[in-house]
């Protein structure tokens, strides 16, 4: 068994490369998927395994404690992946995947950003600045190249401006937003990773045709968008199986009645197949909940260290 470290991934790094692997792998059958959750919501432990039917079998091992930023300086999410042999159940490789997990979360959220949002996107609202943040805006921008303006807000001002110099020093124009509704009034498509227990972001500050892309709420506990953007947009997930099952920001607006489950009307499976239409005119709203998933991680591990191996063939 192989150890790739986050050195070596970093260096095989490739947003494009690893959205287009997302979509490839979404053209086959749906994955076995199991997760699970435990401790408190101060310090979570999750354990999600896929099996893709054929030669992989992937578990990714996360640590959740919020507080460590400002507490300690390490991130607030920390991983490791490991695949198995789906032939003979051979170990085969062990991921550092800390920064796996921004790859793999950005670029399923910029994946529905190419599905679902408006091909003259220009400008882009930023809810959080945590250490997923950078990432989310580099992915979108990837699949939505004419982005001209990103806009960010979080809780705390500070780290918002520290983002936006961030973004400037790799060429971003990036502008730092005091308040989210200014930002999300002018943004074509708005991405919110922000862990939050109380909506953040309400449906009647979007503008006709914007884009959703909800990150940040793992748990039942944890929701970010408020009833109306869910009664306003056409609504959509990553996975029907991770979305529909302890997720606060789908929980919650099938509670209420906002929604029916009828209302959420496909996956990434559904739209990279076609058989489900996304954006159906330019004044859509369309909502995406990216709720992640252990097959995103056994899609991308499998690209990057294939991506690996390849160059230091």
């Amino acid at each position: 068994m192989r150890f790739f470290s986050a050195e070596e991934l970093r260096r095989a790094l490739d947003l494009e490369a690893l959205i287009d692997a997302l979509e490839c792998g979404h053209c086959g059958g749906r994955p076995q998927l199991a997760d699970s959750l435990i401790g408190p919501s101060d310090g979570h432990y999750m354990v999600r395994s896929a099996h893709n039917g054929g030669d992989l079998i992937g578990t990714k091992l996360i640590t959740i404690f919020p507080a460590n930023p400002g507490r300690s300086g390490l991130p607030s999410v920390q991983a490791v992946v490991v695949l198995f042999g789906g032939d003979d159940g051979r170990p085969k490789a062990l991921l550092e995947a800390t920064e796996l997990t921004y790859w793999k979360t950005a670029a399923d959220s910029a994946l529905g950003s190419r599905l679902l949002s408006r091909d003259d996107s220009e400008t882009l609202a930023v809810a959080g600045a945590g250490g997923l943040a950078p990432w989310l805006v580099r992915a979108h921008r990837v699949v939505r190249p004419g982005l001209q303006q990103v806009l960010v807000w979080n809780r705390t001002a500070e780290r918002a401006k520290a983002l936006v110099d961030e973004l400037r020093q790799e060429g971003v124009h990036a502008e730092f937003a005091s308040e989210l509704e200014s930002a999300v009034r002018a943004a074509d498509i708005v991405t919110t990773a922000t862990m939050a227990s109380d909506p953040v972001l309400k449906g009647e500050w979007l503008r006709a045709g914007a884009h959703v892309d909800l990150v940040g709420g793992y748990s039942a506990e944890t929701r970010e968008a408020d009833d109306t953007v869910f009664s306003r947009g056409r609504v959509f997930v990553n996975c029907m199986d991770t979305a529909l099952d302890g997720v606060g920001d789908i929980d919650g607006p099938l509670r209420s009645g906002a929604i029916r489950k009828q209302d959420i009307l496909g996956d990434h499976f559904d739209l990279v197949s076609g058989s489900v239409p996304g954006r159906q005119n330019p004044e859509d709203i369309t909502v995406f909940k990216n709720a992640g998933g252990a097959h995103l991680d056994l899609m991308i591990a499998a690209a990057l260290v294939h991506r690996v191996e390849a160059g230091a063939a």
